[in-house]
Formats: C-alpha cells, sequence, structure tokens
C-alpha cells in the first residue's frame, strides 16, 4: 500500500506522499463565453455552441478553439464539466479554464473538477452563479505528470464503459415511455376487444374505431373548462395547498407532495377564484414543452392550478373522468393540439382548439374496463422505469466515487 499524507484539504483527505497541491489559480485562468440570443443558436450547423449545461445547439461562428475545460457558470446543474477540444461557440452561461502551467494536465484536471462539486460554491440566489475567483482559490491535488496522464487515460477508459452502460439504459426508459403512450392510445381507440367490428372515426389521427363507439367533441363531455390564472403565484414553503404546474405531471401521474410548490391560505384562494379543483377533476398543461399531459386530482380542496394549466370537469355520468384523462394523454389527442404549436418556439394549444377535440367514447362498462387496464398496464412500466433508473443513479454514484478515490491518489492505477 502506498504511504498516504494529510493534505490539509477537507474534501481530499489523504493523498500520496509525492504529491502536491496548489491553489487552481495557479494552474487556469478563467473567462466567460459571449452571449447569443435563442434565436441564433441553430438545431444544425457547423460549430457547437456550450452554455451552462454542456452542448445546447449549434452557431456558425467560433470563439474558442484548442482543448480547454468549461463549467457551467449558472443555474441549477452549475458546476458541470465538460472538456473541448475542437473549434466551439461558448455563451456567456460558462467558464472557460484556460491552462496557464504545464504543472497540470487538463484531463487530470477535469477529472478532479467533476470530483469537487463546483456547484456547492455558487452564490445562493433565484439563479445560482458561480464565481471565477471563488474557483481560483480552491487547491486541488498536483500528482508527477506521468501519473496524471495514466489517471486520465484510467478514468477515460472506466468512465466510457459505464457511460455506455448508462446510455442503454437510458434508451430502454425512453422506449418504455414510448410503449406506455402507445398503450394508452391503442385501447383508448380501439378497445381491449380485437374481434369487435370496426368503423372510421372520420379522424386521420384516429383510424378506426369500435362500430358502437361514439365521437364526441370535448365540449359535449365537460360542464368545465378553466384557464388558470396568468400571474404568478407567491410561493410559501411551508403552505398548506399544492400548486400543479406542468412541471408536476406525467402520464397519468402527479409528482409527489414534497416536490411540489406551496401556497399560503391567501395565495391560494386567489387561485382558485375561478374554481375550486375537486377530486377528479382533470387537470391538463396546454403550454410549454411538456404541454399535453394530463391526470386527476387525488384530493379536494387541497391543490389549485399553477401557470399554463386548465382544470376539465367531466359534464355526464356517463363519461368517466379516469377514462378522459387517459384519452387525453393519448397521441392522437396530442395530434389535435399540435396544429396550434406547430413552429411555435413555445408551444401554446388555445383553448377553442381543446374544446374541439374529438374523443372516441365507448360505453360507462368498457370505460372503466379500459380504465382500469391501463392503470395497471402503467404501474408494470412504471416499476419497470423506476427499477433502470435506480440501476443509472448506482452507476453514476460509482462513477463519481470511482473518480473521487482515483484523482485523490485513495486508488492506485
Amino acid at each position: 500500500m502506498r504511504e498516504m499524507k494529510d493534505s490539509g484539504i477537507e474534501w481530499i483527505g489523504e493523498i500520496p506522499v509525492n504529491w502536491a497541491k496548489t491553489r487552481i489559480g495557479n494552474l487556469f485562468r478563467f473567462s466567460s463565453g459571449d452571449s447569443l440570443t435563442n434565436e441564433e443558436i441553430q438545431d444544425e450547423g457547423l460549430y457547437k455552441v456550450y452554455g451552462a449545461n454542456g452542448p445546447r445547439g449549434y452557431y456558425h461562428h467560433t470563439n474558442l478553439a484548442g482543448k480547454h475545460i468549461l463549467i457551467g457558470r449558472v443555474g441549477a446543474l452549475c458546476g458541470n464539466i465538460h472538456i473541448v477540444d475542437e473549434p466551439v461557440w461558448v455563451t456567456e452561461h460558462a467558464l472557460i479554464a484556460e491552462q496557464i502551467s504545464p504543472d497540470v494536465c487538463t484531463d487530470f484536471a477535469g477529472r478532479v473538477f467533476e470530483s469537487m462539486n463546483l456547484g456547492q460554491y455558487s452564490k445562493a440566489s433565484a439563479q445560482p452563479v458561480i464565481a471565477s475567483s471563488v474557483v481560483q482559490r480552491l487547491q486541488i491535488p498536483i500528482p508527477p505528470s506521468l501519473e496524471q496522464r495514466r489517471i486520465a487515460d484510467y478514468l477515460d477508459r472506466k468512465c466510457s464503459q459505464i457511460d455506455a452502460i448508462i446510455a442503454r439504459q437510458q434508451e430502454v426508459i425512453e422506449k418504455l415511455k414510448d410503449y406506455k403512450l402507445s398503450v394508452i392510445t391503442e385501447v383508448v381507440t380501439k378497445g381491449l376487444n380485437p374481434d369487435v367490428p370496426m368503423k372510421d372515426s372520420g379522424v386521420e389521427w384516429i383510424g378506426e374505431v369500435p362500430e358502437h363507439w361514439k365521437m364526441v367533441r370535448l365540449k359535449f363531455l365537460l360542464s368545465q373548462i378553466i384557464d388558470c390564472p396568468h400571474e404568478t403565484p407567491i410561493y410559501s414553503d411551508d403552505g398548506a395547498y399544492l400548486v400543479i404546474r406542468t412541471a408536476d405531471q406525467d402520464l397519468g401521474k402527479l409528482r409527489t407532495d414534497e416536490d411540489m410548490y406551496r401556497l399560503d391560505e391567501s395565495e391560494y384562494q386567489n387561485r382558485i377564484r375561478r374554481m375550486s379543483l375537486e377530486k377528479d377533476d382533470i387537470v391538463y398543461g396546454r403550454e410549454g414543452e411538456r404541454w399535453g399531459l394530463a391526470c386527476l386530482v387525488p384530493e379536494s380542496n387541497k391543490y389549485c392550478l399553477g401557470q399554463r394549466m386548465l382544470q376539465f370537469r367531466c359534464k355526464i355520468e356517463s363519461f368517466l373522468p379516469r377514462f378522459a384523462m387517459w384519452a387525453l394523454n393519448s397521441k392522437f389527442v396530442y395530434l389535435q393540439g399540435a396544429v396550434d404549436t406547430i413552429g411555435s418556439t413555445s408551444p401554446h394549444v388555445n383553448i377553442s382548439t381543446l374544446r374541439n377535440f374529438l374523443i372516441p367514447v365507448p360505453n360507462i362498462n368498457e370505460q372503466k374496463e379500459i380504465a382500469e387496464y391501463i392503470d395497471k398496464k402503467m404501474l408494470q412500466l412504471d416499476k419497470e422505469v423506476k427499477q433502470r433508473e435506480n440501476l443509472i443513479n448506482k452507476l453514476n454514484e460509482y462513477k463519481k466515487s470511482l473518480i473521487y478515490e482515483v484523482v485523490t491518489g485513495k486508488k492506485e492505477v
């Protein structure tokens, strides 16, 4: 076992006796990138654009060439690390670390930065920001040059293997999510009996539906379609009421209460001035990247609409809220709403479009059977997704631990 010594740096602990330590500012000079508008960043182009969270598109000019470490400077994920070795454009939301000393290998330093959780050094504000002056004062371990290169190569190899496993799991998760949507769409348009006679629905995106089903516009199935108050509420950390936002929804379900924003009594009363949310009302996201998702309200007098949300209430007893909710999550409903969002940088579905959505409506018994079938199927698929997400979390934790152990000399390579 190699001989160790106390580094005198809390996050590092012990390092090998032949390793040194120094301030980051002795090794790198820092600067910010240059601004680009969202309109200037393209989906395709000659040069990658790096922002706070890494690559975010392309641009036809560059402002950086050569090998550099980029550190996310602002936002929830500030402190994330990317090493670039090609001409790129770096926005003002990232810090550029330019090597100024021959005593460090850029690839090794990048791995050290990864292990440091630089986001913890951001200024506490609504928009976390990392100052280069803070990073420059931090100290890191410095092994001999050949060992730095050996460590960097080892971690590149091992982390690539881990990342490949994670990528495969992510692919499976995305396929499972697509499959969930296809299951919902199939059964709310075709039913559960494959032998039933079919007829043309008259809607291109739906195709055939069971012969005895009716095609009904959404406005004739609902008693209310309520738009949310458009002003931003004042949130309260210990408020008793929960705000449902587009970010709180997935296919047919809400996030847990602990993850949702809260309101006090006065703000809650303001949010429900048009109508309170009752159990089994449907909430629907009408704007943003996550528009088109619907779920049921699980409890009365506890939730209210956040911005960009709609509230639906079923009008007739022969239209079950749970079946309605699953139908609203289907691909064919999404395609009916997409006519409003084509070419839009901020997707937004008009209420007039929503009101005229065509919904296939079976009899009440079939609606119940279909809703129960989807509920059961979603639980099975969600369980499989969760298992793979847990595996990804464990792999990420293992990778983080491996990097730390190696760049601080506790594991010899």
